[in-house]
């Protein structure tokens, strides 16, 4: 599901590579950049919401593995160095894994997810967030936490050192936070280490990688079994930043705890955003027929594929992954405004039968709050990534799961008409279409799917109205 690696000369790759920087140095914060894209070196590169941070994704899908990346790209090359070294590193330990267990995986397929999360933490200064979650062979996934703390302005890393006051007195202080707030947690508290806990918090050798900053709270993640047991999957222990006053250093003191202030301020004087009523759906005797679109949103292919629905008047589903709602939330509440059903597709798109309980239900109500927050409504259907969900999972979920009947493999052929065939071939009265709106071949595919049906005397609906 990526672009196939060019194979131009090095004068063009060179040409080329100038040109993309060009554009990308010349993006502002303007509403018509977010439908900017650019391509490099066989990834897509989209503009997002956050100034100076801009997102690449890299989907591959193969007959024994699934591999889905997102991770940023900033203006500084020093910057994405160490991003890319750590992204590469990634994926190739992955495909090593699996080419050594390929005898094991006849009988399913792998996966690695490797997602990000992005958090203002101070004036030019982000967390950048990654969770890596894989599955090979064996009973549960390996799950892992990286955090970077960048400040976009200088192109510098920052070092948790530079923030945490070290000492004995504040490691215990530390661990008295942290304990009770695990404790507190009835996730957690039954599958805390206590002891391990403390271990890890009074090792002299432990820099604290593991820290990142909210508006509100300084946050610890864990990697898996590293303080709990494997039900707790990664937990993320909040400590609120006014708490943690005593423990940070003099100037991160003051930076964090008054842009804590300011936001507060700020939030305090919004006004909450109107729902724009929904437009029922209309009602007919004839034949109807699904339309619907997983993997959003994206900053321009959705938006095009919104004004083909409107030129046909057909409605679809978007089965949209909460850390793109993140991304770009003024596309989801465009797909919203405008009457199309909002689908849930799990946060990062891993295999939910690859994850605890607790850490499927949190995939898809950590996509529910994105949804609602950029769009003011709940989504009302629910689609697991790769059809795959278990019954602990599903009796969890509120919203109907639906699945597809026709799978147009847009993903795959990169062919509009291969992929216009497939509906031909195989629509009837009641059919759910399966596409995705990260492809532009797929965009490209969909005003003659429309037209067709429309000539075949079918309604395009929501799903949820079949």
């Amino acid at each position: 599901m990526r672009p196939t690696k060019l194979s131009y000369s090095i004068i063009f790759i060179i040409c080329i590579f100038s040109i993309g920087y060009f554009f990308i140095n010349l993006k502002g914060n303007t509403k018509a950049d977010v439908n900017q894209e650019a391509k490099t070196n066989g990834t897509i590169i989209e503009y997002s919401k956050y100034p100076g941070v801009d997102l690449i994704t890299d989907i591959t899908d193969k007959e024994n593995y699934h591999i889905a990346m997102h991770y940023p790209k900033f203006k500084s090359n020093k910057l994405n160095a160490v991003i890319e070294e750590y992204v590469s590193t990634t994926k190739k330990d992955f495909l090593i894994s699996v080419k050594e267990n390929k005898e094991f995986i006849k009988n399913h397929v792998a996966n690695l997810s490797l997602t990000m999360d992005i958090y203002l933490t101070a004036d030019n200064t982000y967390s950048i967030v990654f969770s890596e979650g894989s599955y090979v062979v064996g009973a549960n996934g390996q799950e892992k936490a990286k955090i970077y703390l960048v400040d976009v302005e200088k192109g510098t890393f920052i070092p948790q050192t530079k923030i945490f006051k070290d000492s004995k007195q504040n490691r215990e202080q530390l661990y008295r936070l942290l304990n009770e707030r695990f404790k507190e947690s009835a996730e957690y508290a039954p599958l805390l280490f206590e002891e391990d806990l403390k271990e890890w918090t009074m090792n002299e050798e432990n820099n604290f990688s593991n820290l990142y900053f909210t508006e509100e709270s300084a946050v610890f993640k864990f990697d898996k079994y590293e303080v709990t047991a494997g039900a707790a999957g990664m937990p993320e222990i909040s400590i609120p930043i006014d708490e943690m006053r005593d423990l940070l250093t003099d100037e991160w003191k003051d930076k964090l705890l008054l842009d804590h202030k300011e936001k507060a301020d700020k939030d305090g004087a919004k006004e909450k955003p109107i729902a724009k009523e929904e437009k029922p759906g209309a009602s007919t005797s004839g034949k109807r027929v699904a339309l619907t679109f997983d993997d959003g949103p994206h900053p321009k292919n959705t938006l095009k594929i919104i004004d083909l629905l409107d030129k046909y008047d057909a409605k679809a589903t978007f089965f949209m992954l909460g850390n793109r709602v993140d991304f770009y939330p003024e596309i989801a509440k465009k797909v919203a405004d405008e009457g199309h059903e909002l689908g849930n597709h799990t946060w990062n798109h891993k295999d939910l039968t690859t994850l605890s309980k607790e850490e499927g239900i949190q995939e898809v109500e950590k996509t529910n709050e994105a949804i609602k927050s950029a769009t003011g409504r709940e989504p009302t259907a629910f689609r697991p990534p790769y059809g795959a969900v278990n019954k602990q999972i599903q009796n969890s979920i509120s919203s109907p799961t639906f699945l597809w009947t026709i799978d147009t493999l847009d993903w795959k052929s990169h062919n509009p008409n291969e992929i216009l065939k497939i509906v031909k071939e195989n629509v009837k009265d009641g059919s759910i279409i399966l596409m995705h709106d990260i492809h532009d071949t797929s965009v490209q595919a969909v005003e003659p799917i429309l037209k067709y049906l429309k000539a075949e005397g079918y309604e395009i609906v929501p799903v949820s109205e079949l």
